[in-house]
């Protein structure tokens, strides 16, 4: 239920709260059911200088809950259903090596990789057009056989230009859309599965650098799409009205223009028949954290009565190296959004 004001009755009448039904019941909603198996090995070899585990596991979820897409007429947009049934398997895998041990200086690298995919099994078991396959669920973005971050839409091939072959409905400054079924006519059926949510694979790498009483340390954070894979939506589009006239994303975003034709985003002076949404890989290799302290001697701390004085600088998100466009890919965060902060601390730590 959902509960907001509504009604106010008469002239300086108070407000009354009214109640809604905000979602859709399903009373043949149950539990999901999931078997699979779990494989690890933790290992320590060369002396304890080369720690670390692997894992693998494999995973077969039924009657996985998942929010069904409803028409706009039932007056609910989802309804939370048991649907079908979906394979997930994945692979981790954590080392840590002690590269340098000496008496003033040591080496340390911790280094975590981790890989996961999924794939729809089955829906509903329907084949309601007789093609002896079972049918996807397109309102609802699924798809037999495809993971269920699969992404499904029209293949953009760059911007329409002046003086470029354009169909009817589309104008320069729009975003060419790619007539998958030769067809000549941009319809629904043009569209694909053009790629996936999820990542191919993650990593991290940890290096610990210690020399007498100094201590570096740096991160570095990484996701990655392989092929196809770690899309988002990143398609902004400018149409030349009054309202789009009096913004000003035109100078900070880059947006096309007869004069800027290798533009990243579409702007036209009119709207298109079809709008797409264009994706873009969102991976990424991020300096995240660096950090270097300074540890006093016993002979320095001892004479002012404490136990240890620590002195410290760190920096978070300093370098990210990616192809998006925009502020942040892990959080698919274009410039209209936020960029990820970049900070900077300085400090000293006292022990009694």
């Amino acid at each position: 239920m959902a509960s907001e004001i509504r009604y106010i009755f008469g002239d300086g009448g108070k407000p009354v709260i009214g109640q809604e039904v905000s979602a859709l019941g399903n009373n043949n909603l149950k539990w999901e059911k999931t078997a699979g198996i779990n494989l690890g090995l933790d290992f320590t070899i060369l002396g304890q200088r080369l720690t670390g585990s692997v894992e693998y596991y494999s995973t077969t979820t039924k009657d996985l809950l998942y929010d069904v897409a409803l028409p706009d007429i039932t007056g609910f947009s989802k309804i939370a259903s048991n649907l079908g049934k979906i394979k997930n398997k994945g692979f981790e895998f954590i080392l840590t090596s002690k590269n340098i041990q000496t008496s003033d200086f040591k080496w340390t690298t911790s280094l975590n990789f981790s890989t996961n995919s999924n794939k729809i099994v089955t829906l509903t078991g329907e084949d309601n057009d007789g093609d002896g396959i079972e049918d996807d669920n397109i309102s609802s973005n699924l798809f037999i056989g495809q993971p269920i971050s699969a992404v499904y839409g029209y293949v953009v091939d760059g911007i329409y230009q002046l003086g470029d072959d354009i169909p009817a409905g589309f104008h320069p400054g729009n975003y060419r859309i790619v007539d998958m079924t030769g067809e000549g006519e941009i319809t629904p059926e043009d569209r694909v599965i053009l790629g996936k949510g999820d990542p191919a694979y993650r990593f991290g790498i940890m290096n610990t650098l210690e020399y007498k009483n100094f201590t570096l340390s740096f991160f570095i954070n990484s996701v990655q799409g392989g092929k196809d894979g770690y899309l988002a939506a990143n398609s902004s589009s400018l149409v030349r009205d009054q309202n789009n006239l009096r913004w000003n994303r035109i100078s900070a975003w880059d947006y096309w223009s007869p004069r800027n034709p290798d533009a990243v985003y579409a702007r036209s002076i009119s709207t298109p028949k079809i709008t797409p949404t264009v994706y873009e890989d969102r991976s990424f290799v991020r300096l995240q954290d660096v950090s270097l302290s300074y540890a006093f001697p016993k002979s320095v701390t001892n004479k002012v009565g404490l136990s240890e004085i620590d002195l410290f600088f760190s920096g978070k998100n300093l370098l990210t190296f990616t192809k998006w466009h925009g502020w942040d890919p892990e959080a698919g965060s274009t410039y209209s959004g936020r960029p990820v902060m970049r900070s900077f601390s300085f400090g000293v730590s006292l022990t009694y």
